[in-house]
């Protein structure tokens, strides 16, 4: 009944102020997201069709990791996507017209390295030698180079075994890696089957998170689409804040867990979801025309060294500018769209 009701609210709230003219015409919009991380917004806007309230005619489009939309990006096949930071900045310094629009979660402990005790592994420089499943290209290969740079081994020391992270339960449980670095879910079913955890981004003084990326062309040709996507974000956020496992009940059915179990496994992640008006400050994107100084943004710009020097990307991006755009998010608190 509770969720019955909250719906309804949100309906009620999102339909309330729109105009005629903007209710006779549902805009398109094409939007990729993660299968193997935890989606608990995106799910909620779009099951309790607060997309549908704002007149948007939203296409989900599955991949199993951030990497596969860079080539759905390039062919402009999607409009937005759901990813890590790692991906993105790989294909902005690979000269793709993307950008981030804004961060839309930052985890603490939910990107973890989890071994087998069998595998005598008890520290990073243990893990020489042995087999490594991370999603090379991604957030979790990232984390992987940064775990072995710390060790002082190389990328040569360790066999990674490239597996999206769906794929990395069975193998550890058919004894075809010994140790995995991913995310949850499926990070934490590996936990369950005995695996311990070694690492995780906060041990290893790393900020990671999930951001909105978009086609240039798409943020520049549909401003129309992007504030409506900000508004029914902007209500999936505020539900979130009110009733959480209401929201939460969606991603969990996905992922075929029950509500005390997908309850835990949101504890694991240790994440927070940035408001609109946080997205502007220099803990995240940073103010306008302050951006390159964001904590976030250097991140980002630290990422791009590392994948320089480990030759994962030929130059760094001319002009870092380019990938980060607030504008949207600006237009929306200056003038929320009814």
């Amino acid at each position: 009944m509770l969720s019955r009701l909250l719906r309804l609210v949100l309906l009620c709230l999102a339909l309330a102020g729109a105009a005629p003219s903007a209710l006779a015409q549902p805009l398109p919009v094409r939007i990729g997201y993660q299968t193997g991380d935890i989606n608990v917004l995106l799910m909620y806007a779009a099951n309790a069709k607060l997309f549908e309230a704002q007149q948007l005619a939203v296409t989900l489009v599955p991949f199993p990791a951030g990497p596969a939309m860079l080539p759905a990006l390039a062919a402009s096949e999607i409009d937005l996507a759901w990813m890590g930071e790692f991906p993105a900045v790989t294909g902005y310094s690979n000269g793709m017209p993307i950008e981030i629009l804004m961060v839309e979660r930052l985890d603490a402990t939910n990107v973890r390295l989890a071994v087998n005790p069998a595998a005598g592994i008890q520290s990073l420089a243990d893990l020489k030698g042995k087999r490594i499943a991370a999603s090379v290209g991604s957030t979790s290969h990232n984390h992987l180079l940064h775990a072995l740079k710390q060790a002082g081994l190389r990328q040569e020391d360790v066999t990674i075994v490239n597996l999206a992270p769906a794929n990395m339960p069975p193998a550890y449980l058919a004894g075809q890696v010994d140790a995995a670095l991913t995310w949850e879910p499926n990070i934490g079913l590996i936990e369950q089957e005995g695996a311990r955890t070694l690492a995780t981004t906060r041990s290893l003084g790393m900020i990671t998170g999930g951001i909105w990326v978009s086609r240039q062309a798409f943020t520049r040709e549909q401003p129309e689409t992007v504030q409506r996507f900000l508004k029914a974000w902007r209500l999936a956020q505020q539900a979130y804040q009110g009733a959480p496992r209401e929201v939460r009940q969606y991603e969990a059915a996905r992922v075929k867990q029950s509500g005390d179990a997908f309850d835990a496994l949101i504890a694991r992640q240790t994440a927070q979801h940035p408001g609109f008006e946080a997205q502007l400050t220099a803990e995240v994107l940073g103010a306008p025309g302050q951006e390159l100084d964001a904590r976030f943004v250097r991140h980002l710009r630290g990422i791009g060294d590392f994948l320089l020097a480990e030759k994962r990307i030929q130059a760094l991006p001319a002009d870092w500018r380019g990938l980060i755009n607030t504008r949207p998010l600006q237009q929306f608190l200056a003038e929320p769209p009814r």
